[in-house]
């Protein structure tokens, strides 16, 4: 009994919700198409025919070695407010504009617009066509100079796209979809289970295994590139260096061939639209049950230097600087380096193989000097060891991760080899640190050192460090499912010493609060509430915005009862649409419509009812709630 109890409650709590993921420096929220009660225009269709996945596989098995992972197909399209999509008006005066878009066998679809621009108030969501993925809001924080913008990858082969500006700014924004990105290879999306098909070969090792428990901070500088080249996409490994100014300008390097595909090279309106993934990466060293944090993306780059125009001829190096600040949120550790040259008799690679989550591969066995085209001295060559829980190689994706010495410092980032599951023995080679620095060529677009040495130390080394300067906005709740007219204590972990705090608890009361440790706060209505934290220091502020994070639920007494039992509904405005009682086999026992607005307490009979547990459920605009188990004796 006690299983069929927990299975429908977790079922009513799954079905009543979508799954709201911010990402991309976004602001989360809940798009207008999800929002209960909101009459809304069906959206207008476009269907994208979808490319020859069986042309597409045979072009990746002809792929060269030292290419990238391609992972998806930019297909042309035109889709703006202005020439598709529908529009709606709310009762407030906002205008949404919403399009759907199919491209069929898509695994995933993402968008790359041009002339970008939203206005202040505006925002954008895009979301899969079942609720379940959702992206956004996107705003005029998004805004670039140069007009480019990409999304992540939305779930499935069809997705919304909704648009709203309120009534003051209508006609003040503007964007265009240029180009519909095709995901044709598996990849894992925020909630997924962990598939084998979708994910790294078997040997690879989570960096959440004890492999990788002496390595944490240098795998919060590895970042999962994904990289636009003309009309392909791949997949890439990179990192976040450190300099000798310790500035913590947010340079990231990885390998010039992610950079040069059969498309060519990456224009700066491709680098606009390539996307990082920060901690991207598990809790968990089993590659069951679910992923860890997806989330946090950031849109667009600009390359600093390379090693081009000698390419994997050289050292086969890149290095991009980020259109703005990393967020502190997502807790950047600036990686050190080591220019000497030396062989490293053991470290590790912390890489991204297939685009999957982050891995973690181990070398004891001593480097060996070596090259990948004609010039001598530019790569180290690394042979994997076996470890306690797996043997960790490179794949497709791995390409431009950085190889650590056991200072855990950056010595080279991974050009290509023969290492994988299927050739545990198999070499890899890396790109050295010490012949990027100043032996690709005379100009400091070919080098390193003017960029990462900006003060011109010559220091040889320097180590890793994080922004103690940058405040990064952390907070707990004792509890985050409670019953109506319930008080919630709320903790504040912040880093960075704080001086000021700015809370907002929606749904709560009182709603906001200045102080670092706010006490408890009551909730006094159903509902799915979010709270957001800003923090300030002298240096930075930072927020934090947990969507959906205080579950409210209605109440029941007495219980257990008798005869029969009150549901405390909170103080509503307007009724909740409908209140039903089940038992524990799911029998429908009582159910009431309409309830009137103002009613605090709804009275229910249950005389007549056998003894035993009953699930009450209340369904207002919010979604479906319910209450607290109540038994009935007699």
């Amino acid at each position: 009994m006690k299983r069929r109890i927990v299975a429908l409650l977790f079922l009513l709590v799954l079905l009543a919700l979508p799954l709201i993921v911010p990402a991309q420096i976004s602001s989360g929220g809940t798009p207008p198409g999800l929002v209960r009660g909101y009459r809304l225009s069906e959206p207008a269709f476009e269907k994208v025919m979808a490319p020859d996945i069986r042309l597409l596989n045979r072009e990746d098995e002809q792929q060269e070695p030292g290419t990238p992972e391609r992972m998806g197909v930019s297909l042309p399209v035109a889709f703006s407010p202005d020439n598709s999509g529908t529009w709606s008006r709310l009762d407030n005066g906002t205008r949404v504009w919403r399009l759907k878009v199919m491209s069929e066998g898509a695994i995933g679809l993402g968008l790359y617009f041009r002339n970008f621009h939203l206005a202040p108030g505006t925002s954008l969501f895009v979301y899969s066509d079942d609720g379940s993925h959702v992206i956004g809001a996107f705003t005029s924080e998004n805004n670039r100079f140069d007009g480019f913008f990409a999304t992540e990858v939305v779930k499935g082969d069809c997705i919304v796209i909704e648009y709203a500006e309120p009534f003051a700014t209508t006609g003040t924004s503007g964007f265009l979809i240029e180009e519909l990105l095709y995901v044709y290879r598996p990849m894992r999306f925020p909630g997924d289970q962990m598939n084998p098909a979708d994910r790294a070969g078997d040997c690879q090792v989570n960096v959440a295994c004890s492999e990788g428990d002496n390595w944490q901070g240098e795998a919060r500088s590895v970042v999962r590139i994904l990289i636009k080249i003309g009309w392909s996409s791949y997949w890439c490994s990179g990192v976040i260096m450190n300099n000798t100014a310790s500035d913590y300008i947010p340079y990231i390097l990885t390998a010039d061939h992610c950079a040069n595909a059969k498309d060519g090279y990456a224009t700066p309106s491709d680098l606009a639209r390539w996307i990082f993934y920060f901690l991207y990466q598990t809790d968990k060293c089993s590659n069951n049950g679910n992923g860890g944090d997806f989330t946090k993306t950031m849109t667009g780059a600009r390359k600093i230097a390379s090693s081009s125009p000698r390419g994997n001829n050289g050292s086969d190096f890149y290095l991009l600087l980020l259109g703005e600040s990393i967020p502190p949120g997502y807790e950047p550790y600036y990686a050190g380096w080591d220019i000497s040259g030396m062989a490293s008799q053991s470290g590790v690679s912390i890489h991204h193989p297939a685009g999957d989550v982050k891995k973690i591969s181990t070398y004891t066995t001593t480097l060996t000097n070596s090259q990948w085209g004609s010039n001598p001295g530019t790569h180290f060559r690394v042979l994997w060891s076996a470890t306690e829980n797996g043997h960790g190689t490179t794949e497709g994706g791995s390409s431009g991760s950085p190889l650590f010495n056991s200072q855990g410092r950056v010595i080279g980032q991974l050009t290509g080899g023969d290492s994988g599951c299927s050739n545990l023995e198999g070499p890899d080679y890396y790109g050295k640190i010490s012949y990027s620095w100043m032996m690709n060529g005379g100009a400091d677009s070919v080098r390193l050192k003017p960029w990462l040495d900006p003060l011109n130390t010559g220091l040889t080394f320097i180590d890793g460090s994080v922004n103690e300067k940058q405040v990064v906005a952390r907070f707990i709740a004792d509890t985050t499912v409670v019953a109506v007219g319930t008080r919630v204590s709320f903790s504040d972990y912040s880093l960075g010493n704080p001086e000021s705090w700015q809370w907002y608890f929606e749904g709560g009361e009182p709603s906001e609060s200045m102080l670092a440790n706010p006490g408890n706060i009551t909730y006094n209505n159903p509902g799915v509430f979010k709270v957001k934290l800003t923090v300030t220091n002298q240096f930075s502020t930072d927020s934090l915005v947990r969507e959906k994070y205080i579950r409210v639920v209605p109440d029941v007494f007495p219980n257990p009862a008798q005869e029969s039992f009150f549901v405390m509904l909170g103080q509503y405005t307007s009724g909740p649409d409908e209140i039903r009682v089940y038992d524990t086999r799911s029998r429908l026992m009582y159910q009431a419509e309409g309830i009137p607005a103002g009613s605090r307490f709804h009275h229910i009979s249950s005389a007549g009812w056998p003894s035993g547990l009953y699930i009450v459920v209340v369904k207002n605009k919010d979604g479906v709630f319910p209450a607290k188990l109540m038994k009935v004796n007699r």
